[in-house]
């Protein structure tokens, strides 16, 4: 389950010196991960793995394709409150399924281990 912070929890602020190799190496993994330096530093120090470029690219094609999941359900039921006939019920109902089946293979992707 992954760790919420609220800000109020917060309460300790730490300085840390880093060397230049240190601080290149906590901005690659900020760039890599897409968090914060902060939030980086946090899930390091709880054993907390950190998310690769290429989960974060999953997460937005799965955003994306939920978003086309939504357009396609409001067609549908505009098809269907306006008795449009069969072919294009059939023809929403095809494509719900294909964008369905997208979003079946990125989830897959996710759950495997990389």
């Amino acid at each position: 389950m992954p760790m919420v912070w609220v800000v109020g929890e917060l309460r300790h602020r730490l300085t840390v010196r880093l060397g230049d190799a240190h601080v290149a190496q906590l901005n690659a993994l900020a760039d890599a991960s897409g968090l914060s330096r902060n939030d980086v530093v946090r899930r390091v120090l709880l054993s907390h793995q950190l998310p690769t470029a290429e989960s974060l690219q999953d997460i937005e094609k799965l955003q994306k394709l939920q978003a086309e999941q939504n357009r396609l359900g409001g067609l549908l039921k505009k098809t269907l409150t306006e008795h449009r006939d069969k072919a294009d019920i059939r023809r929403t109902l095809a494509e719900i399924e294909r964008t369905s089946a997208r979003i079946r293979i990125v989830i897959d992707g996710l759950a495997r281990p990389r």
